[in-house]
């Protein structure tokens, strides 16, 4: 994305109207943000919202359907190891060619009847009784019979997610989607890279699949390295893969600045398409040079992590 202004970002935490201390700060923003990333689901299947449909194809072939619909291009795909489950991709497909979200998936669905980790949608599988899955997420705000299939959709309307479960009470199917939520996201800074840092150092795949962006890219040598080969779980964790190397080389960066992050800079950043995000720069000590935070399905994430 074309960039069009930097410009320094404050990131205070005021509670009860007064300034916390930074140690107080560090653990409440650590807090927050968690919370923002795993209630805002972006993963379903091993897959992120905004990979790219060759990322879908690499891993899980030729689609058994595909349509056209306003503004999508849908794709199903079997999944492998199960008989009858599919996972079907909603790629953006827009008139305006420039749109940044063109050939980036905007909405999976995760359907079947055979016992599935859902991958990142709060530890909920695929055939898990109404009574888990309310335990889990709570009430829905609103429950729909639909009649074709037989099926209750349980809707969320405050967030990005929807369920279907069969006469029985079995979990059908879930659905995410990059929406818009009601509540602006936290904007992410040099304490949620650490964040991401340590995740990756402690290989906590939940929490790296959680922040990390379906368009991340981490340049190193001036080469970029993407999570567009296939399955974002594992571009990520396969320790051969470009983009796991440079991931890890970046997070001893990152660690080595210490819990203060000594010498980073956070900065709110604006590109020519596309919501604002944010940056940190690293000081010129530092190997790294950036790291970028998009909002993806209300929450931000790490879309690119630049070494020098």
């Amino acid at each position: 994305m074309k960039i069009l202004a930097i410009s320094k970002l404050s990131l205070p935490l005021v509670c009860l109207g007064l300034v916390l201390p930074l140690a107080a700060q560090k653990a409440i923003r650590k807090g927050d943000y968690v919370a923002s990333v795993r209630q805002r689901p972006h993963e379903l299947a091993g897959f992120l919202l905004h990979q790219d449909q060759k990322a879908f194809d690499a891993a899980l072939g030729k689609p058994f359907h595909e349509e056209e619909r306003e503004n999508a291009h849908v794709r199903a795909y079997h999944v492998p190891g199960s008989k009858s489950n599919y996972l079907v991709a909603f790629f953006f497909a827009s008139k305006d060619k420039d749109s940044v979200l063109n050939g980036k998936a905007v909405q999976l669905e995760l359907t079947g009847p055979d016992s599935m980790d859902s991958g990142g949608f709060f530890g909920l599988r695929l055939v898990d009784t109404a009574e888990q899955a309310e335990k889990v997420l709570g009430e829905p705000s609103g429950i729909r019979h639909e009649k074709d299939e037989n099926l209750d959709l349980w809707d969320y309307k405050e967030s990005n997610y929807s369920l279907e479960f069969t006469a029985d009470k079995k979990l059908y199917s879930i659905q995410i989607s990059d929406q818009p939520v009601k509540d602006v996201p936290p904007l992410a800074g040099s304490q949620e890279a650490r964040i991401f840092a340590q995740a990756l150092q402690q290989h906590d795949w939940k929490q790296v699949m959680a922040i990390a962006s379906g368009e991340l890219e981490c340049t190193i040598h001036n080469y970029a390295h993407r999570v567009q080969a296939g399955a974002a779980s594992k571009q990520l964790t396969a320790p051969e893969t470009g983009i796991s190397k440079c991931l890890q080389k970046a997070a001893e960066a990152i660690l080595a600045l210490g819990p203060e992050m000594k010498g980073t800079e956070d900065a709110l950043r604006i590109w020519e398409k596309g919501a604002p995000g944010s940056v940190t720069k690293f000081p010129k000590s530092c190997p790294l040079k950036e790291v970028v935070f998009v909002d993806e399905a209300g929450a931000f994430r790490v879309y690119e992590v630049t070494f020098r």
